[in-house]
């Protein structure tokens, strides 16, 4: 049995429209406006990143870490790619 919406299959609600129309001047004010967006989500990302780095270093030193203590053993074992060759 298959119970039927007050909606029509396939039919999406009208997306909002402007009353606006899309000139020069409107294009690029929203061309700036999504580049400072986009700008600002860059640098959010990269405040994060610095300051999830900087939290492993406390980590590390509070821990007593080097990052040979993080290197997987088996990874060591095999040559590095930019080592020269014995």
């Amino acid at each position: 049995m298959r119970f039927k919406s007050d909606r029509p299959a396939n039919k999406r609600p009208p997306a909002p429209t402007r009353s606006e129309p899309l000139n020069d001047q409107r294009f690029n004010d929203l061309i700036g406006k999504a580049s400072a967006f986009f700008a600002t989500f860059e640098r959010d990302l990269q405040g994060e990143r610095a300051e999830a780095i900087e939290e492993i270093n406390a980590r590390m030193v509070e821990y007593g870490l080097t990052l040979e203590d993080l290197m997987d053993p088996a990874e060591s074992a095999l040559p590095r790619r930019d080592a020269p060759p014995h």
